[in-house]
């Protein structure tokens, strides 16, 4: 056509040269309410320094956010 290209999202690549859009790479994903030109992400790591607390009513729980969000 006549719009000339643009480089893909993060995390995604095209099919063949001159593709419309851009699909996840591998373990990489978008919702299908996402727009094409949105970013393609992964689930995140497990959540860092857990911490629990018992007493005799409750358990509390503690942790940091994961490392790769």
């Amino acid at each position: 056509g006549d719009e000339g290209c643009v480089h893909c999202p993060i995390n995604s690549r095209t099919t063949s040269e001159g593709a419309t859009n851009c699909v996840c790479r591998n373990g990489y994903y978008r919702a299908d309410a996402d727009p094409l030109d949105m970013p393609c992400t992964t689930i995140p790591s497990a959540p860092q320094a857990v911490i629990s607390s018992v007493n005799e009513t409750s358990l509390m729980l503690e942790w940091s956010p994961p490392r790769d969000a």
